[in-house]
């Protein structure tokens, strides 16, 4: 936990989650303030798309509560949720003909794009170094490429969150590493809200979350094994126990 946060901007309390009968998270408290780099990683199973769906309002709590920007999140509407959190999945799959900049823009808000959505639509794609993307058919793109068009998807929503299920998924060396360059470049932006955007991700890839976060959290058998620095929660003793894999291979990793 971040005691040195100005304020609460994103939390949980005591948190469970039961889907379908099974309680997929159990006591699962945390604390993320403006501008953090967290990244979440845990082995398949664990909990960690539940626990990023339960912080973005996507799955109610069973017990306890979630705060977003101070509040209960059962207390704000859906516009307010997303006002506060974009969440960005691991890929774009479209079943017709849409430029990105098109994509981008539409994510702004259900009704039709204005002239200011546009222009908040092509300055995110900028931002994320995509601007030769403008006028691809989504469907044409490389899966970098998509996942360069889902960031500034949720960039383009101007949120002080940016939540992010495994945006490296599927992707090469070179281009996990972009994307890895990238997220750190965004967090600490200053948002609309003038607060410093909190990025919130989910990771399979330990070289790069210890690179590029300050933050971790290991998500194991649906509650929160160790928060800290990535020297504090990525030892093998650690990885070892959550992956259930040999101490000596988890010391390589």
């Amino acid at each position: 936990m971040n005691e040195t946060a100005p304020y609460e901007l994103l939390g949980a309390r005591n948190l469970q989650v039961d889907l379908g009968g099974t309680t997929i998270l159990r006591n699962v408290s945390l604390s993320i303030g403006p501008g953090e780099r967290v990244a979440i990683v845990g082995p398949n199973g664990a909990g960690k798309t539940t626990l990023m769906r339960a912080l973005s309002g996507a799955v109610p709590a069973t017990s306890g509560e979630v705060i977003l920007c101070t509040e209960p999140i059962q207390r704000l509407s859906r516009e307010t949720i997303a006002r506060s959190v974009a969440v960005v999945s691991s890929d774009i799959t479209l079943p017709f003909a849409t430029r990105v900049e098109e994509l981008v823009a539409h994510g702004r808000g259900p009704s039709g794009p204005t002239a200011h959505d546009r222009e908040r639509a092509t300055a995110a794609i900028e931002r994320v170094g995509a601007t030769h993307l403008l006028h691809r058919d989504v469907r044409t793109l490389s899966a970098g490429e998509r996942q360069l068009a889902a960031i500034a998807l949720g960039l383009a929503q101007e949120t002080p969150i940016l939540a992010l299920d495994e945006p490296t998924a599927h992707l090469d060396l070179r281009h996990r590493m972009e994307i890895a360059d990238l997220l750190t470049s965004l967090a600490g932006d200053e948002t609309i809200m003038k607060t410093k955007r909190t990025i919130v991700a989910i990771f399979h890839e330990l070289d790069i979350v210890r690179d590029g976060f300050s933050r971790v959290i290991l998500v194991s058998n649906g509650t929160i094994a160790a928060d800290g620095t990535p020297a504090e929660v990525l030892t093998a003793e650690q990885i070892s126990g959550a992956w259930g894999i040999p101490l000596e291979r988890a010391a390589r990793l």
